[in-house]
């Protein structure tokens, strides 16, 4: 007998800067802290009504009945980990799953994990479908970032940070049309400088391509950078940084736990520096620094 879909939350739970700590500290103690951290989400998801179905390597994936298990479990799960030396991105969406021996399969997995690619370290996103099944109160913490096409759907998929610290004081949009007409009409634009070379991407150019080659906008000539190495997008107000790289993409900012991406779309924030293939100190000649200014 076929097993019967079912509508789940599905939630993904990635530790940030993993691969970095293994060269850092050594893999006994780095395979210490990703367990202890893997163990903490698994406590917090069971206990706001969740299971665990797996988890691979560094990341967790678990399924609730209710969206707003999910974003408590989410927002616990990055409460927890605030005193902890690791730190994790964290996405979730509500869709169809087929069950099979404690486990899920479809394409809303698919979807929480490429959802969770758009949260930064420290943050939780979620898909539009999740956002609308929120209470009122969980809700008003949703800010839009984007409409995303993604692999395999034929509509844009709608992408929300979703605000979990009690003392969080930067300003909040409420996710409405009013939000995200204010995003998408803010003018920004971000500058990108390495050896020597700076070029800005905003409205007027859009892309910008970096790589081990003279014909990306950006050339870094290290050995672990790809020769086309990954491309920063502007939309709707926000810079989507696509890593396609062999050795993938270090983004480190101050105070921050470096971020790896490899084969994957992350939203680039603030200021920081860029290691294409490697992880690059502020003042290497390899560093690709880039900054980022709303007016």
């Amino acid at each position: 007998m076929s097993p019967v879909a079912e509508t789940l939350t599905i939630l993904f739970a990635d530790i940030g800067g993993s691969t970095a700590l293994y060269e850092q500290v050594g893999d006994l103690e780095a395979h210490r802290r990703v367990a202890e951290s893997l163990a903490l989400m698994k406590d917090v998801v069971t206990g706001h009504h969740g299971a665990l179905l797996r988890t691979v390597g560094d990341s967790s994936l678990a399924s609730f009945r209710h969206c707003d298990d999910a974003f408590c479990a989410a927002r616990d799960i990055q409460r927890q980990h605030i005193d902890l030396p690791l730190s994790v991105r964290v996405g979730f969406h509500w869709g169809r799953v087929i069950p099979d021996g404690g486990d899920v399969y479809g394409n809303a997995v698919n979807l929480a994990a490429r959802v969770a690619s758009f949260a930064r370290i420290e943050e939780i996103t979620a898909t539009a479908d999740s956002v609308d099944r929120l209470s009122p109160e969980h809700r008003s913490l949703a800010t839009w970032i984007d409409n995303v096409s993604m692999k395999g759907l034929s509509e844009a998929v709608g992408i929300y940070r979703l605000q979990w610290r009690d003392q969080d004081t930067a300003m909040t949009v409420i996710a409405s049309k009013t939000g995200r007409e204010w995003l998408a009409q803010k003018q920004c634009a971000m500058t990108i400088s390495s050896g020597g070379k700076s070029t800005v991407i905003d409205e007027q150019k859009p892309v910008l391509t970096l790589g081990r080659t003279d014909e990306c906008d950006i050339a870094v000539e290290h050995d672990e950078a790809s020769r086309q190495h990954a491309t920063i997008e502007f939309s709707h107000g926000q810079f989507l940084l696509t890593d396609r790289s062999t050795n993938g993409t270090y983004i480190l900012r101050d105070s921050h736990t470096p971020l790896f991406v490899r084969r994957d779309t992350v939203v680039l924030e603030g200021d920081g520096v860029l290691g294409l293939g490697a992880l690059i100190e502020h003042k290497s000649d390899f560093a690709v620094k880039y900054e980022i200014r709303y007016s």
